[in-house]
């Protein structure tokens, strides 16, 4: 089994720890240089001994048949010897249910024989450290594979850029596959609070399920499947995106695509402003073998209605199984990313995107393929990307951070959630 640690934002000392398809957020208080958005790597260890006792103790009753309902296990620590070697840890057991003084002894005896403490007592544990080997960069005029970073933003997302290799295409500067997710009814579980974002533009475009976009233009707008919502940054806007009470409720799933679309230089300060464009405005257009959707700029020979500042593609094909389409030759920097499905020729599994160096030929597995197509003409540097805003020049990003979380930039008024600048 290999348990994956990667850093959550940058700048921060958050990290991401993946473990099978869980995800744990780990943290360091503030005064250790932390934001204390997760527990630390000592309160993790801890609760690893915590939790395997109770597991222990619950297994064994159940095979013993005896009457516990329930077992709470409290622990703490000191570790004011640490540095000298000595690492003690206190247990305190709670065991509820009708329970004779003998299976009380019986349990606490068990308790020690737990998998973690007695790794931790009776085995010798090595650990060895070295450095992960580097994949070989990319040869010219050979195709990039992406392959996905999971995130949890309250749900679990996949996202695509910006990667290492790749920071962007075109203006597309930043792309996520949110879900496929359901939410707790009655709860806030999900939903995206009040955040600021400037010199961007956004896109949502969902396969199922619906959001609730509110900003500080006053927009209230429910996003459902195949609707384009643009909303133009500029000089600065805040906006928050919850989950509708009927689709917590029912337990239908949302998913789809958050895109961050860079504005051109000449209108990274412009006024903000949001367009919905719903669905019946990106009628399909049939090929045989596959249905396309273009949602921005334009594609075999498709022009989309909505209206974005620079040269841009934003189109949704899917195509049936074993099927082939060759793709339109294009001067723009173009990327597919793979959402559902798998793709034979290039070869290419669902979750994966492909910075294209060339013309390209698809061919869909046996189950089909569903994929985004996306990029535009590649924009210069310097483009600077840090938390929610992008800017031309480190002051700007600096001056935005600083606004927000000062309160001197637009807010929702009747929203008082908002998550502060890191």
């Amino acid at each position: 089994m290999t348990i994956t640690v990667s850093q959550h934002t940058p700048g921060q000392l958050r990290q991401t720890i993946q473990i099978h398809s869980h995800q744990i957020n780990a943290d360091l208080t503030q005064a250790a240089g932390g934001t204390e958005t997760g527990p630390d790597p000592h309160d993790l260890f801890d609760a690893a001994v915590a939790t395997c006792k109770a597991m222990t103790l619950q297994l064994f009753a159940k095979r013993k048949h005896i009457p516990l309902d329930e077992v709470k296990v409290e622990i703490s620590r000191d570790d004011s010897a640490e540095s000298k070697g000595l690492y003690q840890l206190h247990a305190r057991l709670e065991l509820i249910g009708d329970l004779t003084t003998e299976q009380r002894e019986q349990l606490l005896a068990i308790a020690d024989k737990c998998p973690i403490h007695k790794l931790m007592t009776q085995s010798e544990v090595q650990v060895h450290t070295s450095l992960k080997t580097e994949a070989a960069p990319p040869i010219p005029g050979e195709p990039m594979i992406i392959q996905p970073q999971a995130r949890d933003i309250g749900f679990m997302i996949k996202r695509l850029l910006p990667a290492k290799a790749q920071r962007r295409v075109g203006p597309f500067i930043f792309v996520d596959h949110m879900g496929p997710a359901t939410f707790v009814a009655g709860s806030t579980e999900g939903d995206v609070r009040q955040h600021p974002h400037i010199g961007l533009a956004t896109v949502t475009y969902l396969f199922s399920g619906a959001m609730q976009h509110s900003d500080t233009l006053g927009t209230r707008q429910r996003i459902e499947p195949g609707a384009i919502n643009l909303m133009r940054a500029g000089r600065g806007i805040a906006h928050s995106e919850r989950i509708p009470a009927d689709i917590r409720q029912d337990q239908v799933q949302v998913e789809g695509m958050q895109i961050w679309l860079l504005l051109p230089e000449d209108q990274a300060e412009s006024e903000p402003s949001f367009q919905h464009y719903p669905a019946v405005l990106f009628p399909p257009m049939q090929v045989p073998g596959c249905e396309i959707r273009v949602l921005l700029g334009e594609y075999f020979s498709q022009t989309s209605v909505v209206n974005f500042p620079s040269r841009c593609c934003y189109a949704e094909l899917k195509l049936d199984p074993c099927s082939s389409l060759t793709l339109p030759k294009s001067e723009q920097q173009l990327a597919i990313y793979l959402a559902k499905g798998s793709l034979k020729q290039p070869e290419l599994n669902a979750g994966q995107m492909l910075v294209m160096t060339d013309d390209l030929t698809v061919q869909a597995g046996d189950d089909g393929a569903h994929f985004m197509l996306l990029g535009g003409d590649e924009v210069p540097d310097p483009v600077l990307l840090n938390w929610n805003f992008v800017a031309r020049t480190p002051e700007r990003l600096a001056q935005a951070k600083a606004d927000w979380n000062s309160g001197h930039f637009p807010r929702l008024t009747d929203d008082p959630e908002w998550i502060p600048a890191p």
